[in-house]
């Protein structure tokens, strides 16, 4: 069965594209003979010459986008002695007061990786050496002011006075 749809659906095809090719070649090939007329150009006719059309634009009195009338104003030209007079304003600049950002002293830290224990259900571990004083630390807990805040596969993100650096394994 699948065969006789198969030789059926590649006899459509090849029909289909031998409709394309007979089309695209008939005219390179299949040109149709035409009857030349043989009459001579006759240089007395007049060629109809086309004019051009010319108008005048008038002033719109009506605004098409706001469908509103418009007003002509008349224009006045400065006289050439007018001078524009030089104005100033003044404002009061209050001065920007920039917040002086506290300087933090981080302690020296060094991370040196993690410990997966399968009893805790996967709970991590964090090895972090904290001015020479190893700690570890599990996810959002704290130990002297430094709380682990994200755990990567490279790296550790710490918190410090609300401060947040990264961390990678030495």
């Amino acid at each position: 069965m699948k065969k006789k749809i198969n030789i059926a659906l590649i006899l459509v095809v090849l029909t289909v594209w031998g409709f394309v090719a007979s089309k695209a070649l008939s005219q390179y090939f299949f040109l149709d003979k035409k009857t030349t007329n043989n009459q001579q150009f006759d240089s007395r006719q007049s060629i109809n010459k086309i004019n051009k059309d010319t108008f005048a634009l008038g002033n719109i009195t009506r605004d098409p986008f706001l469908n509103k009338e418009s007003r002509t104003y008349a224009v006045a030209t400065p006289s050439k002695n007018a001078y524009f007079k030089k104005t100033t304003i003044k404002k009061e600049v209050k001065p920007i007061v920039v917040k002086q950002k506290e300087i933090i002293n981080w302690p020296q830290i060094t991370y040196h990786g993690y410990i997966n224990s399968k009893d805790r259900n996967g709970e991590l571990l964090i090895l972090v050496n904290v001015d020479k004083k190893l700690h570890k630390l599990k996810l959002n807990q704290q130990s002297d002011g430094i709380t682990l805040k994200k755990v990567y596969k490279d790296s550790i993100e710490l918190d410090f006075n609300r401060e947040k650096k990264i961390f990678r394994i030495q």
